[in-house]
């Protein structure tokens, strides 16, 4: 195989692996999601945007799927769309960052609401045996909106 074809396989795996976490977050197949890290994976968010200050960490798959599953369970549904992916690979290993709108349906005081926040994940990927894998994927909040929610 050509450097070249390695490279483009590796991209539309890389690519691929992104859009399975957010298939497998929007299913609320939390397993599945965490399965998509490493062994020792971290999940790493910033929610305050503009900030690098106490970042809530979360180790290894079983503590990543525990932020999951704390973090969508007071979302009745919720669609992520993901934009750019911009990696840059090394052999084994790779850096990315990915771009999302995540769009959150909830109630509050019997009120359906949309939550839609534009996140930046800073990605570190390893290839392991069975292929890409998120060595690190660090969640950075860039802007958000909350309203009403009309329709259906």
């Amino acid at each position: 195989m050509t450097d070249a074809i390695r490279t483009v396989e590796d991209r539309l795996a890389l690519r691929g692996l992104v859009d399975r976490y957010a298939s497998a977050v929007d299913r609320r197949d939390v397993p599945g999601a965490a399965a998509l890290f490493s062994a020792e994976g971290r999940l790493v968010a910033h929610f305050g945007p503009g900030t690098d200050d106490d970042p809530v960490v979360r180790a290894g798959r079983d503590d990543v799927a525990a932020a999951l599953e704390a973090g969508l369970a007071r979302y009745q549904a919720t669609t992520h769309l993901v934009g750019g992916h911009v990696v840059e690979l090394d052999g084994d290993t790779a850096a990315g960052e990915t771009t999302c709108l995540a769009h959150h349906v909830y109630d509050r005081a019997g009120e359906r609401r949309l939550y839609v926040i534009a996140v930046r994940y800073a990605d570190r990927y390893e290839r392991g045996p069975g292929g890409w894998l998120f060595a690190e994927r660090r969640l950075r909040l860039d802007w958000s909106d909350d309203r009403p929610l009309v329709g259906r």
